[in-house]
């Protein structure tokens, strides 16, 4: 089915993450090896030492680690953060389901700027959207990424990834469509090869709480054109 599909494109998304050794951390896995490995979006919970201890995923499902651990991006104690996250689903002595961490490796999910509030200009380079989809809790708009890049000359340079919220727009129903969209300055990166990356829209920080029957529209420029996409909540 789809989701088996996306779990697929996930896993393979991966491989190419690991050889790239870009923002992804793997851990050596213990027993588990029988056991079938998922690649889920998760919400992560670091503890008082910020060691990842414990997380959500999207499907509702919490699960404590087998083992604690840390990454170089998730440095503050007692915080969640947003991530996709390979781990084999074992079972503890009493028979309660443990997630063996694999691999992980960060989802970025910008702050949502009101467009009258940014500073500069409207950037928005093209992207390659690969697919959205909203999270089954309802908490994230996903977006996975296609950024063109190479090595910049001079060695500096880097692609800059927000969004901007154009307004908020009364339907006749009373429901309202938050309109959002991805600013993304390529920063004067070449575009010598692409790489991915999955952006979470958090419906937190949208600038209105949503209500049932809201939608949130995201419009992202393409390398075929501007594209919108619209999710019910």
């Amino acid at each position: 089915g789809p989701a088996m599909n996306h779990a697929l494109k996930i896993f393979l998304f991966a491989v190419v993450m690991v050889l790239a050794a870009c923002e992804n951390e793997a851990y050596e896995s213990g027993d588990g090896g029988l056991s079938a490995m998922r690649a889920d979006f998760v919400e992560m919970r670091t503890d008082g030492n910020s060691n990842i201890t414990s997380i959500e995923t999207d499907d509702g499902e919490e699960l404590w680690l087998t083992q604690a651990i840390s990454t170089a991006w998730a440095e503050r104690p007692d915080t969640v953060y947003r991530a996709l996250m390979y781990y084999n689903k074992v079972a503890d002595g009493e028979g309660a389901p443990k997630a063996e961490p694999l691999a992980v490796s960060q989802v970025l999910v910008p702050q949502i700027t009101p467009i009258g509030q940014l500073v500069g200009e409207m950037k928005t380079d093209p992207v390659a959207l690969v697919s959205a989809w909203k999270s089954p809790n309802g908490r994230y708009v996903n977006l996975e990424l296609s950024l063109k890049t190479g090595a910049a000359d001079g060695g500096t340079g880097s692609h800059t990834i927000g969004l901007v919220c154009d307004g908020v727009d009364e339907n006749a129903d009373g429901t309202r469509t938050i309109r959002l969209r991805l600013y993304h300055d390529q920063g004067g990166m070449p575009e010598y090869y692409s790489v991915g990356t999955y952006v979470s829209i958090a419906a937190s920080r949208l600038p209105q709480p949503l209500k049932p029957g809201d939608e949130v529209s995201v419009s992202i420029n393409t390398y075929d054109g501007m594209t919108t996409r619209e999710f019910g909540f």
